[in-house]
């Protein structure tokens, strides 16, 4: 990432200093333009050699300018879209992790921790309502004895990664404690960290 960012700074590096010089060049030739005008009708020549270069130098910085936004707005497409990739590339990856662990026998384990850490959240609950997938239905008798004395419904929740969500009707309350939930907010802090974004400032 770091060197194509420097490949994209040489770039338009590059198209500045280009443009520099060959504005310097127009200059250099209008100047001579100038003077020769001068030597044959001083006068005339010299406001007629003036706005002729007011004009080639405003046709220059016009033209280099939307080249230059061209190329940059190409480079930060190219960026954008290969941020994309890495993005979607770590979190399949992140997906493939979880998969494995939700598969080990660390995991129904792993429930009954979160399911104890919840019922931390909500003091004073007698009954929960528990939310868990499809696949760890199952383990929903043995999550229930261990909230003991809360007592415990089970159903089947709207993720599919894994972890657990519970709701307490007479709290009001609901903690979500699914590794859904926790990719999603783990996506949206890695799109700020790492600038899944098109700003003007990243160039």
């Amino acid at each position: 990432m770091q060197q194509q960012m420097e490949k994209l700074l040489h770039f338009t590096d590059a198209v500045m200093k280009n443009a520099v010089r060959e504005s310097d060049e127009l200059r250099k030739q209008l100047e001579e333009t100038r003077t020769q005008a001068l030597e044959r009708v001083r006068d005339e020549a010299k406001e007629a050699a003036r706005a002729y270069y007011d004009k080639e130098a405003a046709r220059i910085r016009a033209e280099a300018g939307r080249e230059i936004s061209k190329h940059l707005m190409e480079s930060k497409r190219e960026i954008y879209l290969r941020r994309k990739e890495i993005g979607q590339e770590v979190f399949d990856k992140v997906r493939e992790r979880i998969a494995q662990y939700t598969a080990s026998p660390e995991y129904p384990e792993h429930l009954k921790e979160l399911l104890l850490s919840a019922l931390k959240q909500l003091p004073g609950a007698t009954r929960v309502s528990l939310r868990l997938r499809q696949e760890d239905l199952p383990l929903g008798p043995e999550l229930a004895k261990a909230a003991a004395p809360v007592e415990v419904e089970y159903e089947e929740g709207s993720f599919s990664l894994g972890g657990l969500a519970i709701r307490c009707p007479e709290l009001g309350l609901r903690v979500d404690c699914s590794f859904d939930n926790r990719l999603e907010e783990l996506s949206s802090h890695f799109a700020e960290s790492f600038g899944l974004s098109l700003s003007d400032d990243e160039l």
